[in-house]
């Protein structure tokens, strides 16, 4: 019964549309005055005419370059220079809507002693990120200064404690998170949609700080050596990560003190440079232990290490700059890498395939 029923719907769908198919050739020769059409016939074509005619979608406007780039001028801090920059990601371009970028970042100085850099991602299925990421990295370095200067940092002889540290850092992100909960009732728009991920790392004389909530990594380079900063939540999770939008975003927030002297290059990025810029999977020496990852069901091991070959290369690409004088050139260039995936003039493979926004902040000497 239900065969036959089936049939029948199908016949009859076939023959509206043939109907349909019919009245709309007429209703073309009638234009033309081929054949002649009865005032009846005349609003029935109409109405079909209308229902079968797919509207073509309004043509977004394309996006500034102030909102597909965030690029921040290169600035020298006492023997660091230092810059950022933030660039839309292919998978934004190719929507129907395109979508800004949703990366954001900030960094300064203290007293040309205190470096400071944050880097921001916003959600990608959060329609506000961007504003989320723009607004938390601004507060963020706002907050930072403020502290650092409050407290007198400059005078401080060592680093403080991992617990005074965690303690100061979490207000620091409690600050900032109050500002994002404003900004969503003064524009009246859901707080979840301002949801992004947040990295800070402070460089003092003593060592290195730094607190981080979500994914993104961060590294410095002593004497040939690269090492990492963070430890981005998202490392032994597959596709998951935290934002400062949740509820329990506490829960998983992480800081760290590193006692580590003079560096001679540091930086932070967004999860959109991961996988061209940091070792991560591979062999693991015998004397690692890999992690258990819930979601494959098996061993898996993040080496989370700056990969040299890649910041060799950039920040060498950099320091050549510098030394010809032509520092003017250093975001151009430094953008034609990170965002186009050319050096040099040469493709690199890895960056062209990334589709997700990127962000770099870096200061090096």
């Amino acid at each position: 019964m239900a065969f036959w029923l089936l049939l029948f719907l199908m016949g009859f769908a076939g023959l509206w549309a043939h109907w349909g198919l019919l009245s709309i050739v007429k209703a073309n020769l009638a234009k033309r005055g081929a054949v002649k059409l009865e005032e009846n016939e005349i609003s029935n074509v109409t109405t079909e005419v209308r229902e079968l005619t797919v509207k073509k979608k309004k043509k977004e406007k394309p996006l500034s370059r102030k909102q597909t780039h965030i690029i921040s001028s290169l600035k020298k801090h006492n023997e660091y220079y230092a810059f950022g920059l933030s660039v839309q990601g292919k998978s934004h371009k190719k929507t129907d809507n395109p979508i800004p970028c949703q990366d954001n970042h900030s960094f300064d100085s203290v007293n040309e002693r205190i470096h400071i850099a944050i880097v921001s991602d916003g959600a990608g299925s959060a329609e506000n990120s961007h504003f989320g990421s723009q607004l938390a990295t601004k507060k963020l370095l706002e907050f930072t200064i403020e502290h650092i200067k409050e407290n007198k940092w400059v005078e401080h002889k060592k680093l403080p404690s991992n617990k005074d540290w965690y303690k100061q850092s979490i207000a620091l992100f409690k600050k900032t998170r109050t500002e994002l909960q404003l900004h969503s009732k003064e524009k009246n728009i859901p707080f979840e949609s301002l949801k992004c991920t947040l990295i800070l790392v402070i460089n003092t004389p003593h060592g290195f700080l730094s607190a981080q909530i979500g994914d993104g990594r961060a590294g410095f380079k002593l004497k040939e050596e690269y090492k990492s900063l963070v430890v981005p939540f998202q490392t032994f999770v597959v596709g998951a990560t935290m934002f400062l939008t949740k509820d329990n975003w506490n829960q998983f927030f992480r800081t760290d003190a590193i006692e580590v002297t003079d560096p001679d290059a540091f930086f932070v990025i967004s999860d959109g440079c991961d996988d061209f810029s940091f070792a991560q999977k591979g062999p693991v020496d015998k004397n690692e232990s890999g992690v258990y990852d819930m979601v494959y069901n098996e061993a898996r091991y993040d080496h989370n290490k700056p990969f040299p070959g890649f910041y060799n290369s950039f920040i060498g690409n950099m320091k050549e700059l510098v030394n010809s004088g032509d520092t003017e050139k250093i975001t151009k260039v430094a953008e034609e890498i990170i965002d186009k995936g050319i050096y040099r003039g040469s493709p690199v493979d890895g960056i062209i395939k990334e589709d997700d926004d990127k962000t770099i902040v870096l200061f090096f000497k």
